[in-house]
């Protein structure tokens, strides 16, 4: 028998599950479809794994420097199935939590896939929909390269190194961007010799330039190896990886125990769904989110753009409110954090986006050398940058050092409310702390920095 239901969201992702929830307060009846586990990347086999691991990674690094305060330690193994047994208890409680708050909602989900038999009409397993609105919600998955082909062994892609029981003694990472640079710190953390090799200039090239100059002087402190304008033309596969390189006309090998390819990721589409795509096959969507297909929605990282948990957040939350005709936004200022050591965060324009759309800018750094609590951490090799326009209006925060990703919701907020720099300087931020860097920024950016010259 066909039901007949609100909403059915394809995808219980970050945007997926936003959209199942608000559409639940609206009092509305809503089905998700999930063919694997709630969640979605995110949850599941990308944040919250990956940064389970590298708090592990950084506790077991730090006692290394356990001396420095009067502690001696002797630490005799490292048990690193422990590690990813410790990672896949705390998905697994977060998982529960989800699957509970989905329920206590009354919001049915799924565990089967979703197909199209036309736009109005949507198979699930074994169950017939006709929905009055549907959201796409499928997210990506691993970009694989021709030539760059995993086989889950020597050769693998995110999802299979986070399901690695064992460490290699080498790692060479292909993509110096946010997954590379992650998987680079963690392991590396471990004590195995890791190397990027990236094809653009820097790495992190969507990030402000000092940021990512910033943190290839850290990576070449901690003996990772960097290869940035570096093309991979192939991989030889025998005991050990042969990594063949190509950089400003020179040709080199690297030789590893593992390759972790993490060059980007691609669109999932549900099966059957007819709506216009764009050029690199993400669905295409208006200002409402809708698709091309009538009464049919899309969020998340299926949409293209920023790829992040937070913004899918919104994205699913916003869509709902539109097909239910209430007030929705359509951007926002969103912060970008990389979970490296030292942490990076930012949000709104770098420098030269700036530049090239301004002109003339304002941009001024206070270096965390300067900061008695990160000096204390012994985590001092960062800045706070700040960007703004010549009428003082802040267009972007830049952030490499400790805690920068939980620093970062005040600049945001700086920028949603449209603060100018005479503005911001008037907030006292509490000392000794990591966050008062970001008003010492502010008073140089006006030319009377307190402490710095």
């Amino acid at each position: 028998m066909t039901q007949q239901i609100d909403l059915l969201v394809i995808g219980g992702g970050p945007a997926g599950y936003s959209a199942a929830i608000r559409a639940s307060q609206l009092g509305k009846t809503v089905v998700v479809a999930e063919r694997e586990r709630l969640g979605g990347t995110c949850l599941n086999r990308g944040c919250i794994p990956t940064k389970a691991l590298l708090e592990s990674a950084h506790f077991y690094a730090g006692l290394s420097s356990a001396a420095v305060h009067g502690v001696e330690v002797d630490v005799k193994s490292l048990d690193y199935g422990q590690v990813v047994r410790s990672k896949d208890q705390i998905v697994e409680n977060l998982v529960g939590g989800l699957q509970f708050l989905l329920r206590k909602r009354q919001i049915t989900v799924l565990e089967a896939e979703a197909r199209f038999l036309s736009s109005g009409e949507v198979q699930v397993g074994a169950e017939m929909f006709q929905p009055a609105n549907v959201l796409v919600a499928t997210g990506t998955e691993p970009l694989q390269l021709r030539g760059l082909e995993v086989d889950g062994e020597l050769v693998v892609n995110s999802d299979q190194l986070l399901a690695r029981t064992a460490l290699p003694e080498s790692l060479v990472i292909i993509g110096g961007g946010v997954i590379g640079c992650e998987f680079a710190t963690i392991f590396s953390e471990y004590g195995v010799q890791v190397t990027i090799v990236e094809l653009m200039p820097r790495l992190l090239p969507m990030e402000d330039g000092e940021i990512s100059q910033a943190l290839a002087r850290e990576f070449k402190k901690r003996k990772v190896k960097v290869f940035t304008g570096a093309k991979v033309v192939g991989i030889e596969r025998g005991d050990r990886a042969q990594v063949s390189l190509e950089q400003n006309g020179n040709m080199s090998q690297l030789e590893a125990d593992l390759v972790l390819v993490a060059v980007g990721r691609r669109p999932v589409l549900p099966a059957g769904f007819t709506g216009e795509l764009d050029a690199k096959g993400c669905v295409r969507v208006n200002e409402a989110f809708q698709t091309s297909v009538p009464n049919v929605y899309a969020a998340g990282d299926i949409i293209g753009g920023v790829q992040l948990a937070h913004l899918a957040f919104e994205e699913g939350w916003a869509a709902v409110n539109n097909m239910f005709g209430l007030p929705a936004r359509r951007e926002w200022f969103v912060p970008a954090c990389v979970y490296t050591k030292p942490e990076i965060a930012s949000v709104g324009l770098t420098e030269a986006e700036a530049r090239e759309r301004h002109g003339q800018v304002i941009s001024a750094k206070f270096s965390l050398k300067g900061n008695g609590r990160a000096m204390i951490a012994r985590e001092n090799s960062g800045f706070v940058k700040v960007v703004a326009a010549p009428d003082g209006r802040v267009l972007g925060v830049h952030i490499i050092g400790p805690q920068a990703t939980e620093l970062i919701s005040g600049a945001a907020l700086a920028l949603e409310q449209g603060l100018t720099l005479e503005k911001w300087a008037e907030v006292v931020y509490p000392h000794p702390t990591v966050s008062e860097s970001i008003k010492e920024a502010v008073l140089s950016a006006l030319g009377c920095g307190l402490h710095s010259v």
